[in-house]
């Protein structure tokens, strides 16, 4: 599909050619395209590139593409320079436009006039989902796995809790760095995800957590992996690219299909969305009890004159179990929240001291 501003002038050509998931991955139509360039580069700071890649677009394409980093692309500058007096192709691995990078330099090159096109290929954000014979569908929001944030994966472990309450399943992209070559292993993913539910207590995963792994898709020693967070922790799954998929709810199609691919019993295949509560629910009821608790110890310290603080942080603690009863997590948590500052405020005054 080719793009360009309403009316402008063309002065140039930029291609964005997808290369697909493996070396062979490359269509028809972007053979053509790279044929057609007066100048190809090719850029994969993303995903380990094979060997055989470069010397099979050459063949195939008959050009010598120029191999381009990150700061390259992402500056753009040499790029829209040379698209502006001719052909310019740039070749990357999986889809084009799966990249934000990818998507400003498109842009950029539109409101200069220059005339672009796209040419999609598989990517692993829709490849993982049907490899694994997990419906499509069903896939909610997609998050990546750096090395900064393995540690912990908050963030992670808070999109997947999203995703297993309405019952989707996640997809957990894990990060590799062609210039360093580091990157997140599904071992990392799997401890990190255990780690966050150590610190956040919201009962989403646990070692028994069923899930999959997706390692080097579309190439020729690619593995497939079906087993709890647990095991995965401790296994090796080999060279990158990988990705991790944590499954909600699932049809009775998807656990024939997933104990088909991944060779495991339909009883292993489990759906981690049932039984999963809000956070809301789990912490309200928490901090309700530790509040009750607290009112109960002081109620009898307390001179006549303060009752009224007593009484209005009962009522919010009231108001707190009817807001989560009736499916309202943020007024439920904002008024076991003032319950609790009404104590607080009566405990940092020096009034009666509270024991949390």
């Amino acid at each position: 599909m080719k793009y360009r501003l309403s009316g402008s002038e063309v002065v140039g050509h930029l291609s964005f050619v997808g290369l697909g998931l493996g070396y062979a991955g490359l269509t028809f139509e972007g053979a053509e395209e790279l044929r057609a360039a007066d100048l190809a580069y090719l850029e994969y700071y993303t995903t380990p590139h094979e060997p055989r890649l470069l010397d099979y677009l050459a063949r195939a394409t008959g050009k010598q593409l120029v191999v381009v980093d990150r700061g390259f692309v992402e500056d753009g500058t040499k790029i829209l320079l040379d698209a502006a007096g001719g052909r310019v192709a740039l070749a990357v691995l999986g889809d084009p436009m799966i990249a934000t990078t990818h998507n400003e330099l498109r842009t950029r090159a539109i409101r200069q006039g220059i005339e672009t096109k796209v040419v999609h290929a598989a990517t692993i954000a829709s490849a993982a989902g049907s490899a694994s014979g997990l419906h499509y569908y069903k896939f909610a929001k997609t998050v990546t796995v750096t090395r900064e944030t393995v540690s912990k994966l908050t963030n992670a472990y808070r999109v997947v809790h999203q995703n297993l309450l309405s019952g989707s399943h996640s997809l957990l992209l894990l990060e590799y760095d062609v210039q360093s070559g580091e990157g997140v292993t599904p071992g990392e993913a799997a401890e990190g995800l255990l780690h966050a539910e150590e610190n956040l207590k919201r009962n989403v995963v646990g070692g028994d957590t069923f899930a999959l792994v997706v390692s080097r898709l579309g190439r020729g020693d690619a593995r497939m992996f079906a087993g709890t967070l647990g095991a995965i922790s401790r296994m090796d799954f080999g060279e990158p690219p990988h990705c991790v998929v944590i499954p909600g709810s699932m049809h009775f199609t998807e656990v024939e299909a997933v104990s088909a691919i991944f060779d495991v019993k339909e009883s292993d295949v489990k759906a981690n969305s049932d039984g999963l509560r809000r956070t809301a629910e789990t912490l309200v009821p928490r901090y309700v009890a530790k509040t009750k608790k607290a009112l109960e110890a002081v109620r009898q310290k307390l001179e006549p004159r303060y009752g009224g603080v007593v009484q209005n942080a009962e009522l919010y603690v009231r108001d707190a179990e009817n807001f989560l009863a009736n499916g309202e997590d943020e007024l439920a948590m904002l008024s076991v929240g003032y319950a609790e500052g009404l104590l607080d405020s009566l405990s940092f005054s020096g009034v009666v001291a509270i024991d949390w």
